[in-house]
């Protein structure tokens, strides 16, 4: 082929050329920043409308939390008083079951005239009185005591007898109320 161009303007429309290709290249980075930009600022507002949004919600939420708050603490009260009841109910003695219980072993014909349940009685030594038509039941009272699984341990300390016609007899008894009675109730 004949190159029939001078080498100076053959230089300058390769000049001319590569020119026109770094106008477009730049024309066209031109356009892809601008584009960048709209886009990122479009994310901040986007974003900065749901930070907004979200702010209400969490700002409504307070509102209602602070609502509750009475409900809440009712709540917290009402759970403080359960837990309360419940240590009571835990440490109390079942004093109508025990009596009743000491009734059922007592003959027929015999009466307490003293009977001394409290917490501090349970594993100590202490006195019980009863009446009885006779001294034989005096005798079975005791046995029956014995045999009943409430006392750990179960003493005469005095059988007299006295001026009542229907229970003339007073058994006086030292009985030590067993521990183990509060695990079985």
């Amino acid at each position: 082929m004949i190159n029939l161009l001078a080498p100076d303007d053959r230089r300058q429309l390769v000049a001319a050329r590569t020119n026109s290709l770094l106008l477009r290249y730049a024309l066209l980075l031109g356009v892809f920043i601008l584009l960048l930009v709209a886009e990122m600022g479009g994310a901040c507002v986007v974003l900065s409308t749901e930070k907004a949004r979200n702010e209400a919600i969490i700002l409504e939420n307070e509102q209602k939390t602070q609502q509750y708050a009475s409900v809440k603490a009712d709540a917290t009260r009402f759970s403080t008083n359960l837990t309360t009841a419940k240590y009571i109910l835990d440490q109390q003695v079942p004093y109508t079951t025990v009596i009743l219980k000491l009734a059922s072993v007592l003959p027929s014909d015999a009466v307490f005239e003293k009977l001394t349940i409290d917490p501090n009685t349970f594993g100590t030594s202490t006195t019980l009185l009863v009446r009885t038509t006779s001294y034989a039941r005096s005798v079975d009272v005791k046995t029956n005591l014995q045999n009943s699984g409430i006392f750990s341990d179960v003493n005469f300390q005095s059988v007299v007898q006295g001026t009542d016609t229907t229970y003339p007899y007073t058994a006086t008894y030292n009985v030590t109320y067993s521990k183990d009675l509060l695990k079985k109730l």
